[in-house]
């Protein structure tokens, strides 16, 4: 299983990479910082890291640097590696690392001796940060934990970008967003329909769709409390000008801007939670699963976003789906959608 690991990331970790395609991509490996008020954990924030950093070193051949590392690097800039980075610092920090890819996070100890980690992966250039969390037991499950959040990188990066924390259970009921319309959008609930699951009329069947090409790349990214796909915005480089010489006309435009900036961004999470609400209600709690799907003009490729309506979570992620007609494409969806992804290292005692 390593070795069809090694094989599947080779090309896309080289992709990453780049112009420096012929050396080994490289991963910086930060601190996981403890969100607890027990120093006693304190340990774990290299340990962590540490073990990440090895485990997937054994998998392929990737250039791992680690958190004392890191601080090698930073000396000629005379910092230091933090514990926590606020996202729009990232980019500015893997200038002074130098890698092609960036992973931080933090970790809280749980009640029963389990702990919550959650991780944050940036490639460098991307301006994108996909952020996922798992649950696992302290002592008998630690090396379990680092080898299923190895899996989970490892998916990441391959082409597909597959992240999934569970399948989507038969017979669920699904509302469906997506650029599709008319015939193409029924080929695609005909598909989804022969795997078992409910359709809720979201978008219904209509001959014209105002959601186009353009528009579904916005639902791209998606932001929620344990998993999010999302923009790195910088808020610093936002002003909202005014003085003296701005008239009442300027100034309630400036309030509009405001109001729309901290609605959608600074506010985004209650935002969607809020928006995410009044369709559960909307639909009378008929809704298990919201999924978005993002076709290609030509109909070749699509990737799509599943969101539990349950906990308001980013369940399931993938890109590059391709097939010949919108058919074939919602063929494989609905298969992807009832998948398990394998658990990573069986044959490990």
């Amino acid at each position: 299983m390593r070795g069809a690991c090694k094989t599947v990331l080779a090309l896309a970790l080289l992709i990453a990479a780049g112009d420096r395609a012929a050396a080994s991509p490289t991963m910086a490996f930060g601190y996981l910082a403890n969100e607890s008020n027990d120093p006693d954990y304190e340990y774990l924030e290299t340990i962590f890291p540490n073990s990440f950093a090895n485990s997937i070193k054994n998998i392929f051949d990737v250039t791992v640097v680690k958190p004392a590392q890191i601080n090698q690097r930073l000396e000629k800039y005379k910092t230091e590696l933090s514990r926590s980075y606020r996202t729009y610092e990232v980019p500015e920090i893997m200038e002074k690392i130098n890698t092609d890819f960036f992973i931080y996070g933090k970790f809280v100890p749980q009640p029963g001796n389990n702990i919550l980690i959650v991780l944050n992966l940036y490639q460098r250039g991307s301006n994108m940060i996909f952020t996922f969390s798992n649950t696992g037991r302290m002592e008998s499950e630690i090396f379990r934990l680092v080898d299923r959040i190895t899996q989970i990188l490892i998916s990441l990066l391959d082409a597909d970008e597959l992240y999934k924390t569970e399948p989507v259970a038969a017979r669920s009921r699904l509302a469906v967003i997506t650029n599709l319309e008319g015939a193409e959008l029924n080929a695609l609930y005909a598909e989804l329909a022969k795997g078992g699951f409910s359709i809720s009329s979201v978008q219904g069947n209509t001959l014209y769709n105002h959601v186009d090409e353009n528009m579904i790349e916005k639902f791209k990214y998606v932001y929620s409390e344990n998993n999010s796909y999302d923009i790195i915005t910088d808020r610093r480089k936002v002003q909202f000008l005014h003085g003296p010489w701005s008239g009442e006309r300027y100034q309630a435009k400036v309030e509009e801007y405001k109001k729309i900036y901290m609605r959608y961004d600074m506010n985004y999470p209650e935002t969607k939670k809020e928006i995410l609400d009044t369709m559960s209600k909307t639909f009378n709690g008929s809704i298990d699963y919201l999924l978005i799907a993002g076709f290609a003009k030509n109909r070749g490729s699509a990737w799509v976003r599943c969101i539990s309506m349950k906990n308001q979570n980013l369940m399931w992620m993938q890109s590059n789906i391709s097939g010949w007609n919108v058919s074939s494409i919602g063929e494989l969806i609905t298969k992807s959608m009832s998948a398990v992804m394998k658990v990573p290292f069986e044959d490990r005692k």
